[in-house]
């Protein structure tokens, strides 16, 4: 009888209990019958010891399987928590890219489409007056840039509101193919030189080499005073170079003039202003590596070497 109770415990326990309580009501019925049918003293003990070895047996198992029931829905309710803190997370971040998207459109974008503005008016004033050529060249130099900080703006809007209509139209992030056309308008000569066979670089290493030449560039027009720069992008096998040079002053010299922006230098000889910090950040991010100092003809060099 040994394996009729092991299936009753089976049973209850696998929460089929129907089942399993009829199987130990079938193995108690059936010496109860006997015992009906041949009354006796012996036969009727008999019947209640098994009846009682059958409930010992039947019960556990209710209990393992009431058990087993409890901690599965305690871990669904801890799953439905942790799932409803997620989701609130998910909410929350998500109104709060809203809402620095709405401040950014609201303040940046305003400002930058007066600037473009005022700059292509004034450019047109200076040309009628025939007045000098290189503040014409200065104010286009400032349109264009303005128009570019507008495009990357609306990219970064995307980004942080992909719910606003037109986000499928996105205009990718800028990398490595649009180099010539940074150059061209950096407000100074520019010669761009690449090395090596060109091929697509991931995404945060394409980004990183525009935003280091970018960057490199704008601390050369403020603080280098300098008079040409180039920047040199070489393809290696497993890697990509990327090298802003320029004829200004160098590491140890002040700058010539501070920016219009409280960035306090460009690491010449003064601390280390915010430009080259978020430089050496995203490189770092990229797992690159970055250097910064004299060129070897003067002017000041960035170097960076990123894994590609």
């Amino acid at each position: 009888m040994r394996p009729a109770l092991i299936a009753v415990f089976a049973a209850i326990d696998a929460g089929r209990r129907a089942a399993g309580w009829a199987g130990a009501a079938f193995l108690v019925a059936v010496p109860l019958t006997g015992a009906i049918a041949h009354p006796s003293a012996d036969r009727l003990v008999g019947v209640v010891i098994w009846a009682l070895l059958v409930l010992v047996v039947a019960q556990p198992a209710e209990v393992s399987r009431a058990r087993r029931d409890h901690t599965a829905e305690a871990e669904r309710r801890a799953a439905d928590a942790e799932r409803t803190r997620e989701e609130e997370a998910l909410r929350r971040a998500q109104e709060e890219r809203l809402r620095v998207a709405r401040e950014l459109h609201d303040v940046t974008s305003h400002t930058i489409s007066v600037i473009a503005l005022h700059a292509a008016v004034a450019a047109e004033a200076v040309t009628r007056a025939g007045g000098p050529p290189e503040a014409a060249a200065a104010l286009q130099v400032i349109r264009a840039s303005s128009r570019q900080a507008m495009t990357e703006m609306k990219t970064i809007l995307g980004i942080l509101r992909p719910t606003a209509a037109g986000a499928g139209e996105r205009q990718p992030q800028p990398g490595a193919a649009q180099l010539p056309a940074l150059a061209g308008s950096a407000g100074l000569p520019v010669t761009l030189e690449v090395a090596g066979a060109r091929r697509d670089l991931p995404p945060v290493v394409d980004l990183a080499v525009y935003r280091i030449v970018q960057e490199a560039l704008t601390n050369t027009l403020r603080h280098a005073a300098a008079t040409r720069a180039a920047v040199t992008l070489t393809y290696e096998p497993d890697a990509v170079r990327v090298r802003v040079e320029d004829d200004g002053a160098g590491a140890g010299a002040a700058p010539a003039s501070p920016g219009p922006e409280p960035e306090q230098a460009h690491a010449r000889g003064q601390a280390q202003g915010h430009g080259l910090t978020g430089m050496a950040e995203r490189v770092a991010a990229a797992g690159g590596r970055l250097s910064t100092g004299d060129g070897p003809a003067g002017g000041f060099r960035v170097d960076a070497w990123l894994p590609a």
